[in-house]
């Protein structure tokens, strides 16, 4: 069977645009611009902690929508447009793919960048960090103050907190002071909270161990409004260093989509779903049309993508039904192990099963640990056994990483 080989051009993110109408990285800049009644817009970027997910009404609960409303009346002449891009279950590694869509698209004046919690909060894993530093580097050097956020879940809390072993924490604060951001830490916030007998974390988490009640996401708001304030106060300016604190691997990064390049046998575009599991799961939102196979529509024939990187990943969708698929890079198969608690396989799962029956978005790190340069990656649909009905429907395949050997 014929391999179709797509090939897509590399786009560098390192190189910040210039300014826009002399906007600099100064919160005491924009806190100046916003109190004369200049159009502003502002973005909201992470996970499901910054989208609002147990909150009675995450437009107007969650911390996202406490903080607007805050800066909707701290500066009453400007029309301030916010921007949610927070994506539940995801982290600054699919970050860095959506940076350019979701965030630099909306020409933001501000950035509040929330993927702490989801990079793993005990973690210092040199490639989340390396994904976290690149989106600094990326806004920062757009001329953009960046507030970072530190959440957390109701086990980090009370009589758990151990901010020594809070490694993702610690090494944030290390980028902050080098990229000279604020940090609005949600977590020692409400651990203060705790101590000073003013409320529990059972009173704050009542519904799962992940996401906070009302409650809870006012903490987190209070910690990155004071944070917000202390910048301003303090005419905090954000700026890049010249050399990066972790590593600056990922600043050049390629997000390839699919339906623009030609499509092998028993591939199609496909318009992404409109219906999803939870609202920021819901695909459309994050990605355009998508290339999709059907086992029942005939043959199909593997996907081959060439690209040059040492990081690699897919996006893309699926319901119940999704069509898992094997990987083999530069020939060599790559295993699959869901969690550490999984045994490693050799087919890697596109579907939701596992939340019950629905839509969402999907993301699949395929490998982070790729030699530099130019590699070939074969994707093979796996059918399900018998007529089950199911699809597997990519919009990109996402590289970053040198192109080249140094």
């Amino acid at each position: 069977m014929a391999i179709m080989t797509l090939l897509g051009s590399f786009i560098s993110s390192a190189s910040p645009a210039m300014a826009k109408d002399g906007r600099s990285a100064s919160f005491a800049d924009f806190d100046r611009r916003a109190t004369a009644g200049e159009p502003l817009s502002v973005v909201f970027f992470g996970g499901s902690l910054t989208w609002g997910a147990n909150a009675t009404d995450p437009q107007r609960t969650s911390y996202r929508a406490l903080m607007a409303q805050y800066l909707r009346e701290r500066y009453p002449k400007a029309p301030i447009t916010f921007h949610d891009a927070a994506i539940g279950g995801t982290g600054s590694k699919l970050g860095m793919f959506r940076v350019e869509r979701d965030v630099l698209s909306r020409d933001p004046d501000l950035v509040f960048l929330d993927f702490t919690a989801n990079d793993d909060l005990t973690s210092d894993d040199p490639t989340t960090l390396a994904s976290y530093e690149a989106l600094l580097r990326t806004m920062i050097g757009r001329d953009i103050p960046v507030v970072q956020c530190v959440f957390g879940f109701k086990f980090n809390v009370g009589k758990n907190w151990h901010p020594e072993k809070l490694l993702r924490v610690i090494a944030h604060k290390k980028l902050s002071a080098a990229y000279g951001t604020p940090v609005g830490d949600g977590l020692a916030y409400i651990q203060s909270k705790i101590d000073a007998g003013e409320t529990t974390p059972e009173a704050l988490w009542p519904i799962d161990g992940g996401h906070p009640d009302d409650p809870g996401y006012r903490l987190f708001f209070e910690a990155v409004r004071d944070a917000y304030e202390q910048a301003v106060a303090q005419k905090m300016v954000c700026h890049v260093p010249a050399e990066p604190v972790f590593s600056d691997q990922y600043m050049t990064r390629q997000r390839i989509r699919l339906i623009e390049l030609p499509a092998p046998a028993g591939w199609s575009r496909a318009l992404t779903y409109r219906t999803s599991m939870w609202f920021d799961g819901l695909s459309s939102r994050w990605m355009g049309d998508v290339l999709a196979c059907d086992a029942t529509k005939g043959p199909i024939e593997p996907l081959s993508v060439t690209f040059s990187g040492t990081f690699v990943g897919i996006f893309g969708e699926a319901d119940q039904n999704g069509m898992g698929f094997k990987v083999a890079i530069d020939g060599k198969p790559v295993m699959y192990q869901p969690s550490k608690k999984d045994p490693p396989t050799d087919v890697w799962s596109m579907d939701t099963h596992r939340f019950g029956e629905g839509r969402l978005f999907m993301w699949r790190e395929i490998s982070n640990s790729l030699s530099a340069g130019t590699h070939t990656m074969v994707i093979t649909p796996v059918p399900h056994d018998g007529p089950k009905p199911g699809q597997l429907r990519i919009e990109s395949v996402c590289v970053a990483g040198q192109a080249k050997a140094r």
